[in-house]
């Protein structure tokens, strides 16, 4: 059965924290709500307009010792709910932790991995400079 789903990689359902910056703001605490190797979808009040860059910091682990996922990212929708963001970059060390939390979520990791195999699964952007 083909896939409808016009998404490159599947979304994986997730309640993790968040800390959301945008350029000379203070982080904002939000939620992950979904996540995907492409973006994600944040919880949050914040209206932000389409276009407006950001870096989002997801937070892992119980005591949240564990380092977090980190990317740049620009918001490509705000709904009453909340915003969805495309990754521009993930930093190299966070692709793999990345991977891990779709495939932990997702409700057919065989699918995931076979997406991460055939499109690389690799969004680290060496040409873009991290913050």
């Amino acid at each position: 059965m083909p896939n409808s789903n016009h998404r490159r990689y599947t979304r994986s359902q997730v309640e993790v924290a968040a800390l959301l910056t945008i350029e000379h703001q203070e982080p904002v605490e939000v939620e992950v709500l979904d996540v995907s190797m492409n973006g994600t979808f944040l919880k949050t009040n914040l209206k932000l307009e389409a276009g407006t860059r950001c870096t989002v910091s997801i937070l892992l682990g119980h005591f949240q010792h564990e380092l977090p996922i980190e990317a740049e990212a620009v918001v490509v929708r705000a709904t009453a709910m909340g915003l969805a963001l495309r990754f521009e970059s993930v930093k190299i060390d966070s692709t793999p932790r990345l991977q891990t939390l779709i495939v932990d979520h997702a409700e057919d990791p065989k699918q995931v991995q076979l997406e991460f195999s055939q499109q690389g699964g690799f969004i680290f952007n060496p040409d873009r400079q991290q913050r």
